[in-house]
């Protein structure tokens, strides 16, 4: 492989420009949240300072509790509702020995519309222990009313920050005010972390360009774990989505309880407290801090307790299975709780990964199809987690990938071999969750010729074995199952089931409402615009847009999709399709949503994961349009483009935890 700079500048333009723009969008929203910073402590506000008058001066003087102290913010909060409160404001900021470090002029509407307003400075490296004063000067009023928030007490807490009004101090008040150290460590996290990404994908982008013609499973190989890789190091362990509940329902797996145990009413499997410990009370506040006194945690496990992985319970302990072993073999090798959590997390991301590559492996066409979904963020976070939606995500798309192999492939006869493979992959889609059990219906894409017997009689017969075995076994467990639903849905359940029987007309017309209230927001959902337990990793636009054109491009140019498919074949994906949609608003309405709530609660666009590659094949052997781009072009384009997103998806992780 030559690098030849003159001939590829234009390629390392494109590419830098896009890593350029991620970059300074994430850096960007890094500065206005203030995440390079540590931050002195701020104060409720309780009180006014009013009637300020033409050369009225405040000015509060504290002392820096770091080093480096580069920025405060100033509460102006009771201008939020005030309207034209003319005349200027000065306001600035002087070291000990009076030095003005900045000062800034602005108009007093200007405060109205900013009530937080930031002043930076240059940055005072050996700040700690010294004393800085904020001062505030009214100029040209035309507007004498309240105009600065303050915090006033009964003692003497405020003896250290002084507050001076016209130079007469104010006994126990303080301006509401904080100030802001830069941070050498979150600077270097944030950096160095994105920093050996970028390197990291220059070389695979390089290698991906210069080859010429590589196939859709290296692409995989190439990518796929190097994303994984930056979102197991950068998403702390509980920050996914119901993760500390699959942590429990996994260890509790992992220590052979297969089944969560309920004893006179309690649910739940005995456990080492620590497994708790181990998840901070507040979660949703969680820091890469918090994970470094978490990591001081020990397993102990002499100290017991019931611990109940709560909706967790209701997901067989096949979802659990490697995660179970990852956290099984590490329990041999370390007593600390939180490298337990992390070898539960690695197992399950490399089992998701294998799956994913044979199935791509399997896909006689559209293997992009497959190889674009693995790529979203929002399937990365599964497969990097805790999560039973590894295994679901993956085992969906390498079931759909097997039944297109024995439907197009070369294999002209179905034997028992691959009778008993799609009997134990119907099985563990069917114990995934109820809702993917349509998947099974998938059978009957598979042409009659494929049996020993080519008559449709016969291989309806056959599915019919194969499918009935599944849905059976999904029955049982859904009937196990049942009791755990009902310890944090009880009653309302049993009369959703019966208001959607007496009124399927009214039931059709809640999912539909649903749907047009939502429909937007599952649809960049499911393209990665929201991460994490609670949304709180905000990716907005251009992840998820990029993504939908990417994937929808690469869907009706991919001529391998055109004449594919039959028209049963067509009908049949329709209704599969069709079923897994249905299934999911329904068991949400059973489940989730409260009686006489008028739209269906809990449904996320991650749900539609699995189905996505159908949906996909469906679009793209209908729309019939023809591409003057090379195939491998397309490969490039494809892997080349996700690859630099993921610069902007890690970014925006990091930014949240530090």
């Amino acid at each position: 492989m030559k690098i030849n700079l003159k001939k590829d500048w234009k390629f390392y333009s494109i590419l830098s420009v896009a890593i350029l723009i991620m970059i300074l969008i994430a850096t960007y929203t890094a500065s206005i949240k203030n995440k390079f910073y540590t931050k002195g402590e701020v104060q409720e506000a309780t009180g006014v300072i009013e009637e300020a008058e033409q050369g009225t001066e405040i000015s509060q003087s504290f002392v820096a509790i770091d080093d480096n102290l580069e920025k405060v913010t100033i509460d102006f909060e009771p201008y939020k509702e005030e309207v034209n409160c003319g005349g200027k404001v000065v306001v600035g900021i002087k070291d000990s020995e009076g030095k003005i470090l900045k000062e800034k002029e602005i108009t007093r509407n200007y405060v109205r519309e900013n009530t937080k307003y930031s002043l930076k400075f240059k940055k005072q490296k050996k700040a700690k222990d010294k004393e800085y004063t904020i001062y505030i000067q009214f100029k040209d009023l035309e507007k004498s009313e309240k105009f600065y928030t303050v915090k006033t007490t009964n003692d003497n807490q405020f003896t250290k920050n002084k507050l001076y009004l016209n130079g007469e101090e104010q006994v126990n008040s303080s301006l509401i005010f904080q100030d802001f150290y830069k941070s050498k460590i979150r600077t270097t996290i944030f950096t160095g972390v994105l920093g050996i990404m970028i390197v990291g994908i220059y070389i695979i982008a390089t290698i991906i360009y210069h080859k010429k013609n590589i196939k859709v499973e290296k692409l995989f190989l190439m990518i796929v774990p190097f994303a994984c890789l930056f979102f197991l190091i950068t998403m702390p362990t509980f920050k996914n989505h119901d993760e500390y509940y699959h942590w429990l329902k996994a260890y509790e797996v992992s220590e052979g309880h297969f089944m969560t145990p309920i004893q006179d009413g309690v649910q739940g499997s005995m456990m080492p407290d620590s497994v708790a410990n181990v998840c901070p009370k507040d979660w949703t506040k969680m820091t890469y801090t918090d994970v470094q006194e978490k990591l001081k945690l020990p397993l102990e496990k002499e100290k017991q307790g019931i611990l109940n992985p709560e909706t967790a319970a209701v997901y067989s302990c096949v979802q659990y299975a490697p995660q179970a072993m990852g956290i099984a073999f590490a329990r041999i090798l370390t007593d600390n709780v939180y490298l337990i959590t992390y070898a539960g997390r690695i197992v399950n991301m490399i089992v998701a990964i294998l799956l994913l590559y044979f199935a791509i492996k399997l896909m006689p066409f559209g293997k992009k199809l497959i190889l674009i979904p693995a790529m979203i963020p929002i399937a990365i976070e599964g497969f990097t987690s805790l999560s039973p939606d590894a295994m679901t995500i993956a085992m969906s798309f390498l079931y759909i990938a097997y039944i297109l192999n024995l439907a197009f492939g070369k294999k002209k006869k179905i034997e028992i071999k691959e009778k008993v493979t799609l009997l134990v992959m119907s099985v563990i889609i069917a114990l995934c969750k109820i809702v993917y059990i349509p998947l099974v219906l998938l059978m009957l894409i598979i042409p009659k010729e494929k049996f020993k017997k080519e008559t449709n009689r016969n291989k309806v017969f056959n599915i019919c074995i194969i499918a009935g075995i599944a849905i059976i076994i999904n029955l049982i467990w859904l009937g196990i199952a049942s009791r755990y639903l009902s310890n944090f849905r009880e009653g309302d359940s049993k009369v959703q089931v019966l208001l959607a029987i007496q009124n399927p007309i009214r039931y059709i017309q809640t999912a539909l409402y649903t749907i047009n209230l939502n429909g937007n927001s599952y649809l960049m959902s499911l393209f990665g615009s929201d991460l994490g337990w609670g949304e709180f990793v905000k990716l907005y636009a251009i992840v998820p847009y990029a993504l939908l054109a990417i994937y929808t491009f690469t869907a009706i140019t991919d001529e391998s999709l055109k004449n594919k498919l039959k028209n049963y074949q067509v009908v049949w994906i329709t209704l599969v399709v069709l079923a897994v949609i249905g299934l999911v608003f329904t068991s949400l309405y059973v489940q989730w949503t409260t009686v006489g709530k008028e739209s269906i609660a809990g449904v996320q666009g991650r749900y539609f994961l699995p189905i996505l590659p159908l949906i996909m094949i469906l679009l793209g052997s209908v729309l019939k349009i023809k591409t003057d781009y090379k195939k491998e072009n397309i490969n490039k384009f494809v892997g080349i483009s996700i690859l630099a997103l993921q610069v902007y998806t890690i970014a925006q992780i990091i930014v949240v935890h530090l």
